[in-house]
């Protein structure tokens, strides 16, 4: 576990260095990326959100961070849409005052998207994303007390309502909220997962002299109104705490329409397939059919639209099911990258109430 955080502190290290030295080639004053330094420290509480949990939120959780942000300036229209958003990438450090847990790291990106400026104070949501690690797992003999997380390696969001505001010409301090989830997708179980509430300060100094100020322009105009996709993706999900090395593989194949709503937001509609070989469950002692595996469903979603990325939220509903889940209606969150406009890459989560069922990896062609 130590070499893990190591390797990560490298990453990080390394991945910082390359970033400041291409935003350090433009010119100081009219670059399009201001690089910002900040430090967070946060003080809480594990959430228990299972009655079996509460020996592992006895005592206060305490967290830290440091992030190497890039400050845009306005350079491309959707930087003026989202208010001049910050984003980039940093690295975690939590303290659980337990063995049971142990002390976590992380590496994420983030994205922070103000949605009120008012002088040189701003009101913002920060989104993050990454890999945990360096965590105390779930093992039957040397740590059966952890029923929390069953896995090293997991899925690190963190979303923060954050006041701040400028008190010298490069300096920054804030606060605010900040609620934190660790998980593994119930890749392998126990997966109830790790969910904390804290309260946080922030300090941030940003490089190099100070920039011209934000640029405005014409809004540009919308070239395509609607698309039409196919997406494929896999992924595998876990049994159970007794044999947490079975697992099983799923399959999901999506078709959909998309209608632009304006400049940053999508809304449309579609159908999903789902293979999953979990539901072989449901049927012991008799053979299976093809059919047994097999879901169709229809969905409606919405995509908040940055850049090449996005953020795709849907909710479906099953039109046939094979096995009794016990809500007719799931819900899928997805991170996807338009590497050409006609492709795109994608991580999402599929669940059921907010209960993971699977994370699926794969990819998308637009039409």
């Amino acid at each position: 576990m130590v070499r893990n955080g190591m390797i990560g502190i490298v990453i990080f290290i390394f991945t910082s260095i390359m970033l400041v030295n291409q935003a350090f080639g433009q010119d100081t004053v009219t670059r399009k990326l201001i690089p910002k330094l900040e430090y967070a420290a946060y003080t809480g509480r594990l959430i228990a959100h299972h009655a079996d949990m509460k020996h592992l939120s006895q005592q206060p959780y305490v967290g830290n961070e440091l992030r190497l942000g890039f400050q845009t300036t306005g350079s491309q229209y959707w930087q003026q849409l989202l208010k001049y958003p910050t984003f980039g990438v940093g690295l975690y450090s939590g303290y659980f005052n337990n063995k049971i847990i142990g002390n976590p790291m992380a590496l994420f990106g983030f994205m922070e998207m103000p949605f009120k400026r008012f002088g040189h104070a701003a009101l913002s949501t920060s989104w993050s994303a990454g890999c945990t690690f360096n965590i105390n797992e779930y093992d039957s003999i040397t740590n059966p007390l952890n029923n929390a997380i069953g896995t090293d390696l997991n899925v690190y969001i963190d979303f923060s309502l954050l006041y701040k505001q400028q008190f010298k010409n490069n300096w920054e301090w804030g606060g605010g909220i900040k609620f934190q989830h660790f998980s593994n997708g119930a890749v392998k179980y126990p997966n109830y997962g790790l969910n904390m509430v804290t309260l946080q300060a922030t300090l941030s100094f940003m490089m190099g002299k100070p920039f011209a100020g934000f640029q405005t322009g014409s809004p540009e105009p919308i070239v395509k109104k609607y698309e039409i996709y196919v997406f494929e993706g896999v992924g595998w999900c876990g049994k159970n705490m007794a044999e947490p090395n079975v697992k099983y593989f799923n399959n999901s194949l999506s078709l959909g329409y998309n209608y632009r709503i304006n400049q940053k937001r999508m809304i449309g509609f579609g159908a999903d397939v789902f293979y999953n070989e979990e539901n072989s469950e449901n049927f012991v002692g008799r053979e299976m059919s093809t059919q047994d595996y097999v879901s169709y469903a229809g969905f409606l979603s919405t995509d908040l639209l940055a850049n090449k990325f996005r953020m795709s939220v849907q909710l479906g509903f099953y039109l046939y099911k094979p096995v009794d889940y016990w809500l007719p209606f799931y819900e899928r969150v997805a991170l996807r990258y338009y590497f050409v406009p006609w492709a795109f890459a994608n991580v999402s989560l599929k669940a059921h109430a907010a209960k993971a069922q699977y994370v699926e990896y794969g990819i998308g062609w637009v039409f």
